[in-house]
């Protein structure tokens, strides 16, 4: 029997059993997706598993930039100061927590991560001995399939219930040091995938435990600082890809009436995702907008985030040579690649320090980032219920006074903050309506998931 759902890119990495075992994991994430949005009088999310479409769906590419445009617009008019932003590291306890994390005896620890959030990451390898830049390495693989391998099915559902037990497994760990040690280079061992003791916040005398020993640790040296295997920023998951795909096909209007349909208004009011970036608006309003056609809609199988294209027409040697074929995907292929890296080829007479961006040196990832295109896809079929209701709004959006680029959303109804000021007041004029519920069926917590 096969399996409903893939692995991202189809990866050839799992047995049969560990194929079925995945496939109830983001079955069961589409099923607590339809639960969060209510139904179908709110929404029009479905899970293929549970419900096939009928004749032939149709399908939707959503696409946008890698570049993270939140350090663009916080960086507006200087390209050069945006990159070395994108470069800086981020500490995983001052970004959730807002403090020092701790491990094993009261030792200061941090858990780093990159600051790429458009489901895009990067690393630049360089050579130990040199300096001299090796590689340029992206990739857009989610966390959960790697913590999946690493720790089995309880490691990606908080609810094993929502799994059947034959379809459940534990961890592989000699898998996934091979494919680590595939990636990223032979020193990688198996303890630098795992924490050693427990992870915790110290607060009021207290300890809060956030990782346990033995648990895999995503953001270990060999996916931060010594290399890239997975997404590493808590806001790209594939579990909150599949949330937000299922928040907007919950229609919106605004006090008036109107349709709110443009993909910044539409994020600001149904606080699906964050506005500043280019991914959440982009694929929250493509989703919105096949709904609006009264198509009832999902993820298309393998359901992932991919490295779609990179236009290479402003690559160059340093004579004018193309380097459009340095440029490899490592993981997938074509439109569905996972992994990719750029790199001179054997038998190359210059290197990447030699290669140039529209005519300026490459010397940051980030040149080339800007250049990506990311994508999923989506589904659509007719399934005769028409388009739903429209909601009204449960946010708004404010701009920042001097950037009006830089948005944040805070309630329907509220105010905005000092130093913010309206940046849709349409859509604040009216008391605000209930928002999508916390828990589904049993409690069970329907929040945006993200990493830890």
């Amino acid at each position: 029997m096969g399996s409903t759902f893939a692995p991202p890119a189809n990866a050839g990495d799992l047995d049969e059993t560990q194929l079925q075992a995945w496939s109830a994991v983001v079955s069961a994430w589409l099923d607590s997706a339809v639960d969060r949005v209510g139904g179908p009088q709110r929404g029009r999310f479905f899970n293929p598993a549970r419900r096939p479409p009928t004749g032939t769906p149709a399908e939707r590419k959503i696409v946008w930039d890698a570049f993270p445009r939140v350090i663009t617009v916080s960086n507006p008019g200087d390209r050069a100061a945006a990159r070395a932003a994108a470069d800086e590291p981020a500490d995983l306890g001052r970004h959730r927590f807002r403090t020092q994390l701790f491990e094993g005896r009261d030792e200061p620890v941090t858990l780093p991560f990159r600051r790429h959030d458009e489901y895009c990451e990067w690393f630049a390898d360089r050579d130990p001995a040199t300096g001299r830049l090796r590689r340029f390495v992206f990739t857009c693989e989610g966390p959960e399939y790697w913590q999946f391998i690493a720790a089995g099915t309880a490691a990606v559902v908080d609810d094993l219930s929502s799994v059947p037990a034959g379809s459940r497994v534990d961890g592989d760990r000699e898998l996934l040091l091979r494919l680590y040690r595939e990636l990223v280079g032979p020193d990688v061992r198996e303890q630098d995938l795992f924490h050693q003791s427990d992870v915790y916040l110290r607060s009021g005398g207290r300890k809060q435990v956030i990782r346990r020993a033995g648990e895999y640790n995503p953001n270990n040296k060999w996916n931060t600082t010594h290399g890239l295997v997975h997404l590493t920023h808590p806001s790209n998951t594939l579990m909150a890809e599949i949330f937000l795909g299922a928040d907007a096909t919950v229609l919106r209007a605004g006090p008036d009436g109107t349709p709110v349909t443009d993909a910044g208004r539409l994020i600001c009011c149904a606080e699906y995702g964050e506005p500043n970036r280019s991914s959440d608006p982009t694929i929250g309003a493509d989703v919105n907008d096949l709904v609006r056609a009264g198509l009832t809609v999902s993820l298309r199988d393998p359901i992932g985030l991919y490295l779609d294209s990179i236009d290479t027409s402003g690559l160059s040697g340093p004579d004018g040579e193309d380097v459009g074929d340095w440029w490899r995907p490592v993981r997938g292929s074509g439109r569905l690649t996972l992994r990719a890296e750029f790199a001179p080829p054997p038998g190359a007479t210059f290197g990447l320090e030699d290669v140039r961006v529209n005519g300026v040196p490459l010397t940051r990832a980030g040149q080339l980032a800007e250049l990506i295109s990311m994508s999923l896809y989506g589904i659509g079929f007719d399934a005769g219920n028409g388009a739903p209701e429209p909601q009204g709004c449960t946010g708004h959006g404010c701009s920042q006074v001097g950037n009006p680029d830089l948005l944040q959303i805070v309630p329907a109804g509220s105010g905005c903050p000092s130093g913010w000021a309206d940046a849709f007041p349409e859509q604040n004029s009216a008391p605000p309506v209930t928002a999508l519920p916390a828990t589904g069926p049993a409690g069970r917590r329907l929040t945006r998931p993200s990493l830890p």
